[in-house]
């Protein structure tokens, strides 16, 4: 059996170069198994090895994360990342049995998706711009297409120049799992577009990246995460203030238009349905909003019951 690091650094070869694994999921991947090794370690008082009788090992450390407040969503996460792990020590041969094949994760909290209501998402999008001021043209441009296209933010931070087809106005974006999608988007995004990649080459050149930084390279993750984070912090009343916000506004928004369900499935590339249905409860409770400012919504019949509709 390998040592505990060689073990580690093995699965995320793997990972790297023959699961073709985005690097978002492998840096989390690595995460949470030097969360889990440090634990184990600790608890054992010895260098950890991986073995088929670490299955009070894993529960400890995800007891250990529910006590200490992590959300159960979280746990969720971590137990997959060390789920993937030892069926990575199965299938090469490094252990006999997986001990945690069977091991279950906790109830998933799943709050409503958070959203920009459509006034102040429209506030955020037609400010005045410095036209020469190639960082605001790129951070407005970011958000648009966040809002605009729904996408994820490791979606825009991988997006290559030649994805972006303007004479068919549509993205090819290289999602979850590797899967590639074609994701139109309108006329007005077109020429903010064309405005970029013009202020972008005559600065920089031509780039492989759609979206680069300061040195003509591209853009993180976690720099498009700050680009919205800046800009949704003028939004009051937000829980979030990330990316994924944007995301969120674009399903609602698209869904309380008329979109179709399996459609929009589709646009954002959801592996299952029952991720996008999320936001049929989050326009549903927009609905509910809208009426309670009618006047007549308080109102119940003479007898005074309440006023249902079997």
């Amino acid at each position: 059996m390998p040592a505990r690091m060689d073990a580690v650094q093995a699965f995320l070869d793997y990972l790297r170069h023959e699961a073709a694994a985005s690097p978002l999921t492998i840096e989390t991947y690595q995460s949470d198994l030097k969360s889990f090794t440090a634990y184990a370690e600790e608890r054992l008082g010895e260098s950890f090895t991986p073995s088929e009788g670490d299955l009070d090992l894993v529960r400890g450390w995800l007891s250990m994360k529910l006590d200490e407040g992590v959300k159960a969503s979280t746990v969720r996460r971590c137990l997959t990342s060390v789920k993937s792990f030892y069926r990575y020590l199965l299938k090469s041969e490094l252990l006999k049995r997986n001990p945690i094949q069977a091991l279950r994760p906790p109830k998933a909290d799943r709050p409503l998706p958070v959203y920009v209501p459509t006034k102040e998402m429209e506030e955020m999008l037609s400010g005045e711009v410095d036209p020469t001021d190639w960082q605001a043209v790129r951070d407005r441009l970011i958000l648009t297409m966040l809002y605009e296209c729904g996408l994820r933010r490791s979606e825009i931070a991988g997006l290559r120049d030649r994805a972006v087809d303007t004479t068919e106005r549509q993205l090819k974006v290289l999602g979850k799992g590797r899967k590639e999608r074609i994701v139109p988007f309108g006329k007005g995004l077109t020429e903010a577009i064309e405005d970029w990649r013009h202020l972008r080459t005559s600065i920089f050149g031509l780039t492989e990246s759609f979206f680069v930084n300061s040195k003509g390279k591209a853009m993180t993750p976690r720099a498009i995460y700050q680009v919205a984070h800046t800009a949704l912090a003028t939004v009051p009343n937000l829980s979030r203030r990330g990316a994924h916000v944007l995301r969120h506004t674009f399903a609602t928004d698209m869904l309380n238009s008329g979109a179709d369900l399996m459609l929009l499935r589709e646009l954002m590339g959801h592996s299952s349905v029952s991720t996008t249905v999320r936001y049929t409860h989050t326009s549903f409770e927009q609905l509910k909003k809208l009426y309670a400012a009618h006047p007549r919504a308080a109102r119940t019949p003479r007898d005074g019951t309440p006023d249902t509709d079997d």
